[in-house]
């Protein structure tokens, strides 16, 4: 297992999870869901720390899954998919609050990865969004948590338009609950973020989430394990296959 292409960062009462791969923007493949599922895991168990920092190195948050290598083998997809709820489900149910730093793109299932965040700082020209229909690909898999951020008319035009949305557009929606001015100060803002959370009483801010989470169906896991087994029955058709294959020939 490749750990590398992830990174945690201790501040005191504060851990970063980084994801480290920048020349492929922080693609989600087999590695790099391996080494974030380590990472959220020492977290889980660790008391000490308050509040948890996602974000990505490089130009990119996260630009969605490793499609060269599902082109390769086509059953990744339908891996992908599953390990993305797994994960996205734990991230919701962290103890602690999440914040989630974005500068760049936030493509597919990096953009399900911000919905599972507590609070996301987003530079106004980051790009987020769901444009997966061309694969073959169903981004359902992300409606439990897109839904609880943006109501289900906006996530019904994210998910079945496709479209992307900057910064700008993603905090008028409530994808993004702060927004930046660029690139260059996201991680600043993001930061100060922490430090606001930090210095509010540990023990109110735990049972607010812990009531958040068993109020709004965070905590069923059918409601994540449905969209997702239908996600990956999609993926098993030839014409998903097929118009993955096409689109990474088109590239």
């Amino acid at each position: 297992m490749d750990t590398s292409l992830v990174n945690v960062e201790y501040r005191g009462s504060l851990v970063s999870i980084i994801l480290n791969d920048p020349a492929r923007r922080n693609a989600l493949g087999l590695a790099m869901f391996e080494a974030l599922e380590v990472a959220i895991h020492s977290v889980e168990q660790d008391e000490e720390r308050r509040v948890v920092l996602l974000r990505g190195e490089g130009k990119a948050f996260c630009a969605g899954f490793d499609l060269g290598a599902a082109v390769e083998n086509p059953d990744l997809m339908g891996e992908y998919i599953h390990r993305l709820s797994q994960m996205n489900r734990r991230l919701r149910r962290l103890s602690q609050v999440v914040v989630v730093e974005v500068q760049g793109a936030a493509i597919a299932g990096g953009c399900a990865m911000l919905s599972a965040g507590d609070f996301v700082v987003m530079a106004n020209q980051a790009k987020a969004g769901y444009p997966v229909h061309a694969l073959g690909v169903s981004p359902a898999v992300t409606i439990p948590t897109l839904q609880q951020a943006i109501g289900p008319g906006a996530a019904r035009d994210l998910l079945l338009g496709g479209r992307l949305i900057d910064g700008v557009e993603a905090k008028r929606l409530g994808l993004a609950t702060h927004l930046a001015t660029s690139n260059d100060t996201v991680h600043e803002e993001a930061m100060a973020l922490c430090d606001e959370l930090l210095a509010k009483p540990e023990a109110s801010l735990r049972i607010t989430k812990a009531w958040l989470n068993e109020l709004d169906g965070s905590m069923d896991d059918s409601r994540f394990d449905a969209p997702a087994q239908g996600s990956i029955e999609l993926t098993h058709g030839d014409e998903a296959r097929e118009l993955l294959r096409s689109f990474w020939a088109s590239r």
